[in-house]
């Protein structure tokens, strides 16, 4: 035996006494890993949401508990519970789209500048902003965890929930709104023949006098129709500036329908009874009126050429 050899046949001897094992070739796992696998591939595919759904629920509760109250003590805004439920509904019909998982980065964005709005109003004590910011996280999720396209379908439904926040701009607008009601109503009633005065929020008619106070303003009336307005151009087809200018078109029939209804007021006093005017006549008013703005708003849509679609 040569020299060669035997070190040849050593070497091969402490290769297979000593050497690492040689892997599968044949490109399958190694068994023990399989059942590892398996688990890790068996978690739900809903429960990153639901866990994600669990931990904003606990971090907005203040906000949500703010937005309820608002809800419950503010006119202007009691349409508000009806929101939310808008929203699901249309989430609800949409469903079967959250199963589309293309996770986007972008919405790590909108989850900082989210969070930037909910801590300056936490800090200041700005509730709206951290109502805000519970609508920009949102979308922000739904792009991260879905991708852009699904975040495009849902934007109306998460975007829709900005009619549910009261803004701090309210007061200014609701005093802007009071005193173009009086002085056009005002306007409307001397153009009918009435010897109308107009002082403040006073009306004066004859030996009567009205005071239009804040509720009487239509802000409500105005929240609430451009909220109807802009759920119903989103269900309707046709080009994106007659949708627009629809929607622009819900703001001066709200303001106009208030105007008609002070009007009336007075005149139902004025020939039937101002008991009657003052009280009963009062407080339904508002619901034939604003169902006439909707009317209103439907009319022009036919005339504009917009029909319905199927969008949810």
């Amino acid at each position: 035996m040569t020299p060669w050899g035997f070190l040849s046949k050593r070497d091969t001897s402490h290769s297979e006494s000593y050497g690492p094992a040689t892997p599968a070739t044949d490109g399958s796992p190694p068994h023990a890993d399989g059942p590892e696998l398996k688990r890790k591939r068996s978690v739900p595919p809903w429960l990153a949401p639901l866990l994600v759904s669990a931990i904003l629920a606990l971090l907005y509760v203040p906000t949500f508990v703010w937005l309820v109250q608002s809800w419950l003590h503010n006119t202007s805004y009691s349409h508000g519970f009806l929101i939310p439920f808008v929203s699901g509904l249309i989430v609800w019909m949409k469903r079967k789209e959250l199963k589309q998982t293309q996770p986007n980065d972008a919405g790590v964005i909108g989850l900082a500048l989210g969070g930037v709005l909910y801590i300056v109003g936490f800090v200041w004590d700005m509730r709206y902003l951290s109502a805000v910011s519970f609508v920009v996280v949102l979308f922000s999720l739904v792009l991260s965890l879905y991708g852009a396209k699904v975040a495009k379908s849902m934007a109306f439904a998460i975007g829709f929930l900005v009619f549910m926040i009261p803004m701090p701009f309210i007061d200014d607008i609701t005093f802007n709104l009071q005193s173009i009601s009086i002085h056009s109503s005002g306007w409307l009633l001397k153009a009918m023949g009435m010897p109308i005065t107009t002082a403040g929020s006073l009306i004066s008619l004859d030996d009567t006098t009205f005071s239009i106070g804040l509720p009487c303003s239509g802000l409500n009336t105005l929240i609430a129709l451009v909220a109807f307005a802009a759920l119903y151009v989103y269900l309707l087809a046709g080009p994106s500036s007659k949708r627009v200018f629809l929607f622009l078109c819900s703001i001066p029939i709200a303001i106009l329908a208030n105007i008609l209804r002070i009007a009336s007021i007075v005149l139902v006093a004025h020939y039937y009874d101002m008991d009657f005017a003052a009280g009963f006549y009062h407080d339904i008013s508002n619901l034939p009126v604003f169902l006439l703005a909707i009317l209103v708003i439907a009319l022009i849509g036919k005339i504009l050429g917009l029909r319905f679609m199927a969008r949810i």
